[in-house]
């Protein structure tokens, strides 16, 4: 997804190959002017030295990977992390184990569960609700959150700089005051935006509290909030603000973000123009994409995953962070509303 930078901001082991063994004690003996042609093992009888590095370098990595919800974005952002991972660590493979919640609580549970208990080097995880869950399920096993939007509200960090604990990764936070800078350019100006996400979410949360106090500093603006408990909830949700709003702005939700052309849909039936935090400005009835370059975010994870799995404590890898956001406008979307984009933000803008 191409993205253009406007604003600066505020995703069983393998089995060690055959050793050789090493020659008579009588043979060491009588060549033991020559200690190199013998070898050498450890003090548990593995190999040392240069045998040792071969057998670490042909060791499988073997990295576990929940999402919570399926949407082209996250895809994409997963696809990325899983390239960059397996380029830091080349040469040696990298295997994935991908599984996906379909946004279902209990799937998140079980899933987190299974993952904690497995032999896995570490986790992956794009969803925040995902994240929180496998963070209460292991304390040891490094966690890469994919473009989660705060780390430290969660609980699951003490710091983006210096996580503290076993989640590292990357964030995707951008203050909905930046995305309203954008937003209300446009004409015609909304003046009752409407938003869809899950309270459950503690990154929602975080994100619907900074969006009532952005709008608030427009006089006459306000927000309209649809709720839900699940990706079974959207259709309605999404109906739900056709005539009670002007323009609706969906938040870096992932349950909402996997069903995004059922909110398309409801949106272009009611004429209403689209905004989606680094969602995908292609879905029908979508206006434009604002937000982080997710696949950027993807590799800034893997970066993080990949300094951990060389060695480096998880609560010394600080999270990656975006330098910007980007915004990209959907042209037949933008037609049929009659939307009109000022010069400026058009000429910034990536046009689909």
């Amino acid at each position: 997804m191409a993205v253009t930078a406007l604003t600066p901001g505020p995703r069983a082991h393998g089995r060690r190959g055959g050793r050789v063994l090493a020659p008579a004690v009588a043979s060491c003996l009588a060549a033991a002017i020559s200690l190199a042609a013998c070898g050498s093992s450890g003090g548990d009888g593995s190999p040392t030295g240069a045998g040792a590095s071969s057998a670490a370098t042909a060791k499988t990595v073997h990295v576990g990977v929940l999402q919570l919800a399926s949407a082209t974005v996250i895809d994409q952002t997963v696809a990325a992390f899983e390239q960059e991972l397996k380029t830091k660590l080349a040469p040696r493979p990298v295997s994935f184990d991908v599984k996906n919640a379909q946004g279902d609580q209990s799937l998140i549970s079980s899933i987190s569960r299974g993952f904690a208990q497995s032999d896995s080097d570490g986790v992956a995880v794009i969803g925040t609700p995902a994240v929180v869950a496998l963070a209460q399920q292991t304390e040891a096993k490094p966690i890469f959150a994919l473009a989660m939007g705060d780390p430290v509200g969660a609980k699951v960090a003490e710091s983006l700089d210096r996580p503290g604990k076993n989640v590292t990764g990357s964030v995707d936070y951008v203050d909905p005051a930046v995305l309203l800078q954008s937003i209300m350019k446009i004409a015609p100006a909304p003046k009752r935006i409407g938003t869809i996400y899950d309270p459950s979410n503690q990154n929602m949360q975080v994100w619907i509290k900074a969006l009532r106090a952005a709008v608030a500093k427009y006089p006459g603006v306000s927000v309209v909030e649809s709720t839900i408990s699940g990706a079974q909830d959207v259709p309605s949700a999404a109906r739900s603000l056709t005539g009670r709003v002007d323009a609706e702005l969906i938040g870096p939700d992932a349950t909402v973000l996997s069903a995004l052309p059922v909110v398309g849909s409801a949106a272009a039936g009611g004429k209403l123009p689209v905004y989606v935090v680094g969602g995908d400005a292609t879905v029908t009835g979508i206006l434009a994409s604002i937000g982080p370059d997710y696949p950027t975010l993807g590799r800034l994870a893997a970066d993080a995953a990949a300094k951990v799995l060389t060695g480096t404590p998880a609560a010394e890898v600080p999270f990656g962070q975006p330098s910007g956001v980007g915004f990209t406008v959907q042209k037949a979307t933008m037609t049929k509303l009659g939307i009109t984009l000022p010069a400026d933000l058009l000429s910034a803008a990536t046009v689909q």
